[in-house]
């Protein structure tokens, strides 16, 4: 059974298509020189994670933002129903999880050629790794013990500056509470900050998760999302909360009307009366990939609406409590320009967009103090701010300062003292502004 498939009418473009594991294709070719259509082994894929581990140093983000994600299993614990109506996963057939051990050896092998941020991702459910009951019930029930050893181990041998993850299916989170708040918590411990537990919610709507076998009712899904802000809304060494969860929506699946989509508003509805937080929602339209799955047409008047009404009213409320001004993001990446604007992210799954109002030296990484909130992207500058070396743009769009104000400041450096600042201000509102974005000292340094 391929879990892929090409167009019949592309077919004879190709002398051999590898509809399994292309590794393992590759592999039978340089071993035995005939092309072999297979799935790869546990144990191969195993032992070609470590031999391979060296390739990261020829990737041109190796030293900088270049983050390698690491596999735990194959497959979805819901592969005996058949799982959600559109999804690849369970073609895969019984799951495969992957040996803790052989996992933290990958993760050594990483960190040895200089790797440092990872993403444990690939799984269809990271909180179902080694769950007990797979294959018997929709609902496993999770091992906490054996992620405990996996994330220790990891964070033993390879020390990540950032260490993230992937899925989550809120049904087991919900139907295991006790052993699913384990779970968070060892994530909390031995991940770092801004990390993301994505909930494939898909759709509110009752009929849709009917018609296509979806993983989660809406009300598990709520549970899961207070049980993961309950464990990681703290404040991490990033500068965001230690895990929040995420939401996936998706359109085009059999059963939708225009009543799936005041399904999903009072969803999001209830999420912020709750005043929860989220980290991300991604709204999307469902791409056929599975053999045999047929989207439905979508109303496209009413998803333009909805996705305008989640970014206004949704998105920019979250952002401003997951991130409030004044907030200090640790290691921006400094990516590209665009106009006047330096765009930047931190290393991570979900990193959010930051914007510089100003030119700066690309390919670093700097703290950045967050000033204002776009619909998905935030705005900030590098901080502490050196007044004496950044454009009159950075000076003007703090809070209080304006263009006249960052003209005055200007034409008074070098600024060396607190003092300094304010005499070049009309205003003691906005020195105080200012002053929480540099770190001047209260008097001058002999």
């Amino acid at each position: 059974m391929a879990s892929y498939f090409v167009d019949d009418d592309l077919k004879d473009s190709f002398s051999f298509i590898a509809k399994k594991d292309a590794e393992a294709t590759v592999h039978e070719f340089t071993c035995s020189g005939q092309m072999v259509d297979r799935r790869r082994t546990l144990d191969e894929f195993d032992e070609w994670s470590v031999a391979g581990a060296g390739i990261c140093r020829d990737h041109p983000d190796f030293g900088g933002p270049l983050i390698a994600e690491i596999q735990t299993y194959r497959g979805c614990v819901r592969y005996r129903s058949g799982g959600c109506s559109f999804c690849i996963e369970p073609g895969f057939g019984e799951v495969q999880f992957r040996n803790p051990d052989s996992i933290i050896a990958e993760a050594e092998a990483l960190s040895k050629v200089g790797v440092k941020h990872f993403r444990i991702g690939g799984q269809s459910c990271f909180v179902s790794y080694m769950a007990e009951g797979v294959g018997e019930s929709e609902t496993p029930r999770p091992a906490p013990g054996m992620i405990d050893h996996l994330l220790k181990g990891i964070r033993e041998v390879a020390d990540p500056n950032v260490l993230h993850l992937d899925n989550a299916n809120p049904a087991v989170i919900a139907e295991h509470p006790d052993e699913s708040r384990r779970v968070m918590e060892s994530i909390v411990k031995y991940c770092t900050s801004g990390n993301v537990l994505a909930l494939g919610i898909e759709s509110a709507d009752p009929s849709v998760k009917r018609e296509n076998n979806l993983n989660a009712t809406s009300e598990q899904v709520l549970k899961a999302i207070e049980m993961i802000n309950e464990v990681g809304k703290e404040i991490g060494p990033t500068g965001l909360p230690k895990l929040l969860p995420g939401l996936n929506f998706l359109f085009g699946l059999k059963g939708e009307s225009n009543s799936t989509f005041e399904h999903d508003k009072r969803f999001l509805k209830e999420i912020m009366k709750r005043n929860l937080l989220l980290r991300r929602i991604n709204i999307r339209q469902v791409i056929p990939s599975r053999k045999g799955f047929q989207s439905q047409e979508i109303d496209h008047r009413s998803f333009i609406a909805f996705k305008s009404w989640v970014r206004n009213d949704v998105d920019r409320p979250l952002l401003e409590r997951v991130i409030p001004a004044g907030s200090v993001l640790k290691d921006v990446y400094l990516e590209m320009h665009e106009g006047n604007i330096t765009f930047g992210r931190q290393v991570g799954s979900y990193p959010i967009l930051v914007g510089l109002p100003y030119k700066c030296v690309l390919d670093r990484f700097v703290d950045v103090k967050i000033i204002s909130h776009g619909y998905r992207s935030i705005t900030g500058v590098e901080y502490p701010l050196d007044v004496n070396k950044v454009p009159m743009a950075a000076l003007s769009s703090i809070p209080k300062i304006g263009a006249k104000r960052a003209r005055r400041i200007v034409l008074a450096r070098p600024i060396e003292t607190r003092s300094d600042l304010q005499e070049a201000l009309d205003s003691d509102e906005a020195s105080d502004e200012i002053l929480k974005f540099t770190d001047l000292p209260k008097e001058r340094i002999v």
